[in-house]
């Protein structure tokens, strides 16, 4: 029956907004007395309505982890990377920060709960079954990171993916010299337009399928942010840059964009000597 904080133009209202937080409290303790039934009767179909909702009414409480971790236990990694990533394109543009450390070590650390997962050390037969399972799916894991499509264009990935990108781009220049340059995107609105009304949703979108359809298949791109992008371009100098950067721009305005943008290019000489 909850669906989120009622009526929130009332709560300035001092008692109804007290109301409104008791509601909460007891929506939140339903959902740990829920979660712990279906931990017990590894009811993994009613966890993953639980916290889908859960997400759904408070999309930055980071019920995303749960629901990550959900998927993590049924060995469904397609998935919990499709939340990972949505999670991150979210936070990103609602709030120009990654999610929280919690979120993003769920890959590294998972605290998977269904017991199939902690076999006794002794138990050598359960042990080879996992390991079984786990080189059975091997096929659907080559699908999952390298698709079954021909690769075209840049690479768009979230944030912290292409933080790890640009470290092993640090990483080769330090082995095979070459030109690497972080530019800086932003799409702003025209000055002559200034009192027009702008999708911004929507450019952003326009301005991420041209990126990703002019870059060439070595470079990356990310979003960062309500009106910014990334991009990481792998042996490029600072002299190609304009270039790079009239050619997005013309693309981009002519398929209906209706912003302008501007750019800042940086070399990353300093790579050479350390990663960041």
């Amino acid at each position: 029956m909850y669906s989120g904080e009622l009526i929130p133009a009332n709560l300035s209202d001092m008692w109804f907004f007290h109301k409104s937080i008791y509601f909460k409290e007891l929506y939140l303790e339903t959902i740990q007395e829920l979660e712990a039934e279906f931990l017990r009767s590894r009811d993994y179909k009613n966890r993953m309505l639980l916290y889908s909702r859960a997400v759904a009414i408070y999309p930055f409480e980071n019920w995303q982890v749960e629901l990550i971790k959900c998927n993590l236990e049924m060995y469904h990694y397609k998935e919990a990377m499709d939340i990972y990533n949505s999670t991150m394109e979210l936070y990103a543009r609602e709030l120009g920060s990654p999610p929280t450390a919690e979120m993003q070590g769920c890959f590294e650390k998972p605290e998977l709960k269904d017991e199939n997962h902690w076999k006794d050390i002794g138990d050598v037969k359960g042990w080879k079954n996992m390991d079984k399972a786990f080189l059975g799916r091997k096929d659907d894991i080559k699908k999952a990171i390298f698709g079954d499509q021909r690769t075209r264009g840049a690479y768009y990935c979230s944030y912290p993916s292409f933080v790890d990108y640009c470290r092993l781009v640090a990483r080769a220049k330090a082995r095979n010299k070459f030109d690497a340059v972080l530019m800086f995107l932003t799409l702003s609105r025209r000055e002559k337009d200034v009192q027009k009304q702008i999708d911004l949703q929507s450019q952003m979108q326009l301005l991420k399928t041209v990126i990703g359809r002019l870059l060439r298949i070595e470079d990356a791109f990310t979003r960062y942010g309500n009106r910014h992008f990334i991009l990481m371009l792998v042996k490029a100098d600072e002299e190609s840059c304009s270039a790079i950067f009239r050619r997005i721009e013309e693309a981009y305005l002519k398929n209906a964009g209706k912003g302008e943008l501007r750019y800042y290019a940086d070399m990353t000489r300093q790579l050479d000597e350390s990663v960041f």
